[in-house]
């Protein structure tokens, strides 16, 4: 059976080392979700298409393969962020981007894609804080999957939220009087800047970004586990 190529717009989520010299590279496709290939002899000295192989890489790939199984032939580079590798917040900050994109996209998810690129370009650019920038990405992937909170007001009773806040699957974001069991305590400063109000300092902002990763994780069972929520511990 005879092979056929695969043009996608696409961005490497993940590479790791294959055999002596290649890489085996996780793209997500705008049209075409998660999928894996195998970049032969990137790992050598002046290897064409090494680029095409490294995190963050997002470009025009043209994949030969069938049944899953894919080499990367050509990339026509359309961004490589690689100023975000420049800054350490920042670099953590992208790469629990990709870790969020590689893992809910096993499906095409044009609209997360391009949350991601735009994203990537507002950590790369450094001119907003990457806390704030991560925030409003997670806020965005919530409400790209139907789950868009609302840190104001009670989602049960409808009363507007002054101090702590409480989230249940069952019934999102409540307040006190409402939470009934098994709930998540969202602590007051984290809740009013999640409304878009309030600005607290650096930790605060990474404690409120890690309460955002266990909502994502309760409502949509995707675990983001980088380096960029272990550091707020």
């Amino acid at each position: 059976m005879q092979t056929a190529d695969i043009k996608t717009k696409a961005i490497v989520v993940r590479a790791v080392p294959y055999k002596e010299s290649d890489m085996l590279v996780t793209l997500v496709g705008v049209d075409m979700g998660k999928l894996t290939a195998t970049a032969r002899g990137c790992l050598k000295r002046g290897a064409k298409l090494r680029y095409a192989a490294e995190p963050f890489n997002f470009g025009d790939y043209v994949l030969s393969g069938r049944n899953g199984r894919y080499v990367i032939t050509e990339c026509s580079q359309i961004e490589s962020f690689h100023a975000i590798t420049d800054d350490l917040d920042s670099y953590y900050a992208g790469c629990m981007v990709l870790d969020a994109l590689g893992k809910l996209s096993d499906e095409p998810q044009p609209q997360l894609m391009l949350s991601a690129l735009r994203t990537l370009g507002a950590l790369e650019s450094g001119q907003e804080d990457a806390d704030r920038i991560v925030t409003k990405f997670l806020l965005e992937l919530l409400s790209l999957n139907g789950n868009q909170l609302d840190f104001a007001h009670c989602n049960v009773c409808k009363c507007n939220i002054d101090g702590d806040a409480f989230f249940r699957d069952a019934d999102g974001i409540v307040c006190e009087h409402c939470k009934g069991l098994n709930f998540i305590r969202i602590d007051a400063i984290s809740r009013a800047y999640l409304a878009g109000g309030e600005q607290p300092d650096r930790r605060l902002r990474g404690e409120a970004n890690a309460i955002l990763a266990q909502l994502i994780y309760e409502m949509l069972g995707v675990r983001i586990s980088t380096r960029y929520f272990t550091e707020q511990i």
